[in-house]
Formats: C-alpha cells, structure tokens, sequence
C-alpha cells in the first residue's frame, strides 16, 4: 500500500484527478521508482474509499502523462523515465515536430489556393484592399517626415511608442478595460504578441486549452512551444461554460486561448454572462487567458462587447490584438495588453525577438502609425461612418483626434467601409 495518500474533497478537482496527480508528483520525487508495481485497483480503491472507477481512471491518466504502463494480467507499473537525448550523430536531422508542421501545411495548402485568380475562398479574412485608409496614411506619414526631428527615426522604446500605446489604452478603456500606456507592449501584429506569450508561459508539453474549432495559426504557435492541446466544446452561444470547468478541473492547462468575439472560423459571439463565468473559473483554478480581440471591429449592431479583460481584477487575462482588419494588413501592428506581474516578462519576451522592432520595408516608425491610426483609420471606421451616413465629410470626436497638424475633417468615398471586408 501506499501510505499518506489522502484524497480531499473539497477540492475542485475529481478524485481521480487528484489521485494521478499525487502519483504523479510520488513519480517525480523518485518515491516510487521505474517498474515497480502500483497497488491493485481494487486494493487501492478499498483503502481511499472511493470507486473502483475512480482508481481505474487514475491509472489511465498516468498512462497518458507517460508515467505508468499497464501488463495485460499483472497490473500497472511504474513506467520508465524519458531516455536521454542521444548524443549528436554523424548525419544530423533536424526535428522540426511533425504535428506542427501538419497543421501548417494544411493553412498554408488552403492559403495558396485563395491566391488562385477568380478563386471565392473562404479561407482567409482579406480585408477590401478598397477600404484601405492609404490617402490619410500617406498624408501623414509625409508630414511626420517633414516636421518631427531627425531624433524620430532613432531606435525606439521596446514597448512601442508611447503616443501610439495611449491611444490603444484609451480605446480599451472605452470598452470598459482599466488599460494605461504602461500595460501595453507594441507588436508586429497578434501572431508575434501570441508567440511571445507563448515563449513566456509555455514550457515543452504545457497544457493549453482551446475552443474547438480555434484559429489554425494561433494554435501553430503553440505546436513551436511543444504545447498539448485540451479542446473545449463550444455551442451557438460560443465556449461553453460547464466543459470550460471541466477542462480546468481535469487537466489544469497553463493557458487558455479564446476568440470571444467574431471568433474565428464560427463567428460566434461570446455572452457577458459567459465572459464573466470564464474569468471567474480562470481565477478559481489559476488558469492564464489568452484573449484575442482582433474580431471586435466586426460588431455591426450596437456597441461592442466587453472583453474579458474588462472583469479581470488580479491580471490574469493577456489581452491580444492586430490592427490589420482595422487599418491594413501590411502595417503589421499588433499589441499585448498585460497587467500586473506578467507585463515585465512579456515584455522581454518581446525585446529577444527584436530590441527595437520596427519592419525594415514599411519606413514609418510606432509614432507615424500612431497618428495614423488616430487620425485617419479610427475615425473612419464603421461606427463613424455609420453616425455620418449620408453626410460627404466626417469629423472625428476630439478625443480621437491626433495630435499632428494634418487635416481633420475627410472626405469618404460613398460605401468605403471597413465593414465591406471580404471573406476571401
């Protein structure tokens, strides 16, 4: 028998998770070694006062962690440890994980042929390339160059220009997420912010939970970090709550990654009902969310939800957007919104992809995209132009107004809305 071995419950996992766990952590101590044998089920299941179900689950559990092994007609025991990386060979292969590479190569196979002339593909979100704000970028990327100093083009602050992380916070604050320029880290669009939250929670199989179906590249990141995967079922009304729980209890995943609004590829839009349930589970099982926000520019009726974020109250939710769908793609302007403990480490994830990240092809700095961003593409999205249908110009309200000395006042070309994105 296997002594102290106490099962609590009051605790929010199942028995049988607890029971493996325990086993596990025993495993790892080195308090029960390499095949040695666990106690019968039924043994076992006699001395915890439990069912014999719940035994046999927990051995089934250590037998997908790797740590035990079940002889058909002798029992279960302890299995081997990992062998040790073999030493380097005289033809070296690279392991480049095959998993990964399967699920990108079907992407990429399906990006390719939305490339096809004539070809409708519902396999991508390009934006109408009609509706891109390339007038006012240009207006202003020329009077940056042609006011600011020399000192504009220098190397700039590995978060990202602070002009640019204002403006993004005090959008998020209008949606009713308490953001200051402090919390937010500049990216090159939402992949590179989940890769370096990725590179900063995630060790080799770290549980991830996801809705199933997720957004296919998102989850290619997490393949590079050696992640494994826990689907979560998910309804019309988006993720649902009771698996979320269940996933939680059972295999207490690192991170969760959800896509709560116009998630990609259902479209569906999460609850507040259900946001604030998903927060609170995150909290009482000390889960991390990943919250991609890049669908929220595509809500048509209304004011947009809030996010996540907005009922986080001890920082646990990471709040990631790219700016493609709302400018355009080629600007590649993403960000990572992290507050508390977490910010710091985000951000020197970020610095050991590129110090001072600036694309080499785009010649426009955080600072340039920032006013316009501000000037041009916020003022001329769908909400606006909803407010001034029918009308030839539009002013922006002061509080999106940049503060370069560009025109504010824009004329817009009759239905050169943001919200005509293709599907294809």
């Amino acid at each position: 028998m296997i002594a102290r071995l106490v099962l609590d419950q009051r605790d929010k996992r199942p028995l049988y998770v607890q029971l493996a766990d325990e086993l596990a952590a025993r495993i790892e101590r080195g308090e029960l070694v390499e095949g040695e044998r666990l106690p019968g089920m039924r043994a076992l299941a006699a001395q915890l006062g439990v069912a014999l179900v719940t035994v046999s689950q927990a051995y089934d559990s250590l037998a997908a962690r790797g740590r035990a092994v079940a002889r058909v007609g002798k029992g279960t025991y302890v299995a081997a440890a990992p062998a040790p990386s073999e030493p380097f060979a005289r033809r070296w292969e690279p392991d480049i994980g095959g998993f990964s590479r399967a699920r990108m190569e079907g992407v990429l196979d399906r990006l390719e042929h939305a490339t096809v002339t004539g070809a409708i593909s519902l396999a991508t979100g390009h934006p109408a390339p009609e509706t891109f704000p390339l007038a006012e970028f240009g207006k202003c990327l020329q009077r940056t160059l042609a006011d600011d100093p020399p000192e504009t083009m220098q190397y700039a602050s590995g978060s990202g220009d602070a002009d640019l992380r204002a403006a993004l916070a005090r959008t998020l604050g209008a949606r009713g997420v308490p953001a200051s320029a402090d919390d937010i880290v500049v990216c090159s669009g939402a992949q590179q912010a989940a890769d370096i939250v990725a590179t900063t929670l995630l060790e080799t199989r770290a549980v991830v939970a996801a809705e199933s179906p997720s957004y296919a590249p998102t989850l290619g990141v997490f393949d590079a970090r050696g992640a494994t995967y826990v689907e979560i079922a998910a309804d019309s009304g988006g993720i649902r709550v009771d698996d979320v729980e269940r996933v939680f209890a059972e295999y207490r995943p690192r991170l969760f990654y959800v896509n709560p609004f116009a998630q990609n590829p259902t479209g569906a839009v999460l609850p507040e009902r259900r946001a604030k349930a998903i927060v609170e589970l995150a909290r009482r099982y000390d889960v991390v969310v990943l919250e991609d926000q890049t669908g929220w520019v595509f809500t048509y009726d209304g004011e947009p939800p809030a996010p996540l974020a907005a009922f986080d109250t001890d920082g646990r939710v990471i709040l990631i957007e790219s700016l493609s769908k709302l400018v355009f793609p080629a600007l590649r302007v993403g960000y990572v919104l992290a507050r508390g403990g977490l910010r710091g480490p985000l951000e020197s994830a970020k610095m050991r992809f590129g110090a001072f990240w600036n694309r080499p092809h785009t010649p426009s700095t955080c600072a340039r995209r920032a006013r316009s961003i501000a000037r041009g593409a916020m003022h001329s999205s769908k909400r606006c132009r909803a407010r001034c249908r029918g009308r030839t110009s539009c002013r922006p309200p002061p509080e999106r107004r940049c503060g370069c000395r560009c025109r504010r006042g824009s004329r817009l070309k009759p239905h050169s809305t943001r919200a005509r994105a293709r599907a294809s």
